[in-house]
């Protein structure tokens, strides 16, 4: 997986190397040393400044919420071992140990392809502050766990996540709360494929999650296939990895092995949250999913713009998980 610094330095060498052209045919032309100069430079900034435009815009966007740091708020660095190797995550919680105990709640964040857990701070640190646990993780392949594997293995991205799970439930200070989780894009993906079927897992909130994951790999638009492809994820997936990493068939699955007294309590713990112009994940898949949970009209968000990332929807997101963990 290449990193931005490796990007870099890729657009570089071509920059300079189709400089170095234009260096050789001006030259040919028997053209001055100035004008070389100038047509050199010239085309490498061509070449190299959309380039570096495009990399600043992008972390202003993804940097756009500074990281936060809340004197009512303690957080604990973890190292959960997974497969001999470490998943970091943060556990965050409010000061206020009364408070905390009043909620007797812990949550699971999972965040989405490329965020890193400090990513979602804006989201999960008015959560803390009523007095909910937060157990926020660095997926494989992504910040402190990027020694852990393979950000695109999805698989292990379940498996992870129940490990993580396990771990809750092993620990002596944790194994009596509520256990909820909050997951976005491949992170929603992920906490209903494995949270879903989980008894411990009471409520789950899934924002801008696919619905079947071959279908929505292979009817992606160009560009968004592309830039799957840079990421390392695989366009043809397997048959295991949609069966498992499809949340519709993962759901319709167990649905299938209950009575409807029990589905109808079991499909009540999920909150599912989409915006109707999300051009990554289409609200066809939002509709998959509510489809297959029959979720009330009170168990959905539909936002009208705010696209994959829920730009501009900071506030709905929070005020509504707020609102489905409280109930």
């Amino acid at each position: 997986m290449l990193t931005k610094t490796h990007k870099r330095i890729i657009v570089f060498i071509v920059a300079f190397l189709v400089s170095a052209f234009i260096w050789y045919v001006n030259a040919s032309w028997s053209n001055t040393l100035r004008v070389l100069l100038i047509a050199s430079v010239l085309t490498f900034l061509t070449v190299y400044a959309p380039f570096e435009i495009y990399f600043t815009f992008r972390d202003i966007w993804f940097d756009r919420w500074e990281t936060l740091r809340l004197k009512i708020l303690e957080v604990k660095k973890l190292k959960i071992k997974v497969d001999g190797e470490n998943i970091h995550a943060d556990l965050v919680e409010s000061k206020n140990k009364e408070l905390v105990k009043s909620k007797n709640a812990l949550i699971v964040v999972s965040g989405g392809f490329s965020d890193k857990k400090e990513t979602l701070q804006y989201y999960y640190y008015p959560l803390a502050i009523q007095g909910y646990i937060i157990l926020a993780y660095d997926a494989r392949g992504i910040g402190e766990s990027k020694k852990a594997g393979q950000r695109s293995d999805f698989l292990k991205r379940i498996d992870d996540f129940n490990s993580i799970i396990e771990w809750i439930r092993s620990n002596e200070d944790l194994k009596h709360v509520k256990l909820y989780a909050l997951g976005i894009s491949i992170g929603a993906i992920t906490v209903l494929c494995a949270g879903f079927p989980n008894k411990n897992i009471e409520k789950i909130v899934a924002v801008s999650s696919m619905s079947h994951y071959k279908q929505s790999i292979s009817t992606a638009n160009p560009i968004v296939r592309f830039s799957y492809h840079l990421k390392g994820v695989d366009l043809f997936p397997d048959e295991e990895l949609n069966q498992k990493f499809s949340p519709y068939i993962v759901i319709e699955r167990l649905k299938d092995t209950m009575s409807p007294s029990e589905w109808r309590k079991f499909s009540k713990k999920v909150l599912l949250v989409h915006a109707k112009n999300d051009k990554i994940i289409p609200f066809i898949n939002f509709e998959e999913n509510t489809s297959i949970l029959n979720l009330p009209d009170e168990r959905q968000l539909v936002l009208r713009k705010g696209g994959h990332m829920q730009k501009k929807n900071e506030l709905a997101l929070v005020g509504a998980t707020l609102g489905f963990f409280n109930s």
